[in-house]
């Protein structure tokens, strides 16, 4: 990093979205700055996040990697944070924050992009293939078929917008709303939306669960059990809540060990508590608790 990087504040802002997506029981504790260290470096390959001034999208390699860092498992060079300094070009525009919390939501907690579907297309029809993202979907559907759509409103669907992370539920709505655009196409044009998806370039598809959020479609081990279907809500829960355990990315059986009581009746959870939504918040400034040492 270049002198006029500091990386503290930009991170204790960072923590503040963590702490807010899983509603109090996780942040940054405590982190290690390194300015001015050579891309490639030997200090380069030890970092957790390298943030760069190449122009670049921020990206992780193999997330839910941190636990092999934090338990001294082979694999710190497969799995990282690689982040531009000047995202949003701005590092206090909440866009760079939310999007360093999005990234350690891969990192940390293992879950997986929210504003797209794992397959390519070409909404444009310009002879392009682009990844299919709801972003290209919604503007698809309302220019060309005055269909209305949503996307998911969490921070792994856009980190500069949303705080939170998903639940059953929102899995269930988006669902619902696909089914729901997909009868509406139909009855416009004859398809639905499958067929919409091969007419512009995308694979033939069976069913809509294909076309759900890359994170619904990635899998994961919850209690040795080989699990996808869940949002991240349940992966987190797995991850933090003492008695079960996460794997994900061939980094397996990792168990937070935390108590968490998400519905507030005084009483352990052992299993996420039923239509759980998510709170508003806390918005509490525990960014300021966290230490940062200068290496």
């Amino acid at each position: 990093m270049q002198d006029k990087m500091t990386g503290e504040p930009e991170l204790q802002r960072a923590s503040q979205v963590v702490y807010d997506y899983t509603d109090g029981y996780a942040m940054i504790s405590e982190v290690t700055i390194k300015n001015n260290v050579q891309e490639g470096s030997e200090k380069w390959r030890e970092s957790m996040v390298r943030l760069t001034l190449n122009k670049t999208n921020p990206v992780t390699y193999n997330g839910f990697w941190y636990w092999k860092w934090v338990k001294n498992l082979d694999g710190k060079e497969n799995g990282y944070i690689i982040f531009p300094w000047d995202w949003f070009n701005d590092p206090l525009n909440k866009g760079w924050y939310g999007g360093m919390a999005h990234e350690l939501g891969h990192f940390v907690f293992g879950i997986g992009d929210e504003y797209g579907a794992p397959f390519s297309w070409d909404p444009n029809q310009d002879g392009k293939m682009d990844g299919f993202t709801y972003n290209d979907l919604k503007n698809l559907l309302a220019s060309k078929y005055g269909i209305k759509f949503e996307k998911m409103k969490t921070v792994m669907e856009a980190g500069d917008l949303w705080t939170e992370i998903s639940t059953p539920r929102d899995y269930e709505v988006f669902k619902e709303q696909l089914e729901n655009v997909s009868r509406e196409l139909e009855e416009k044009t004859g398809e639905g939306l499958l067929e919409l998806i091969v007419k512009y370039g995308g694979p033939k598809f069976n069913t809509l669960d294909s076309i759900m959020p890359t994170h619904w479609q990635s899998k994961y081990w919850i209690d040795g059990i080989p699990r996808n279907r869940t949002s991240a809500w349940e992966v987190v829960f797995a991850l933090l809540v003492k008695g079960h355990t996460l794997g994900h990315h061939y980094v397996y059986d990792i168990d937070a060990g935390l108590y968490l009581d998400l519905d507030f009746d005084g009483k352990e959870d052992d299993q996420l508590p039923a239509n759980y939504t998510t709170k508003t918040g806390p918005y509490t400034g525990v960014g300021y608790y966290m230490i940062a040492r200068w290496g």
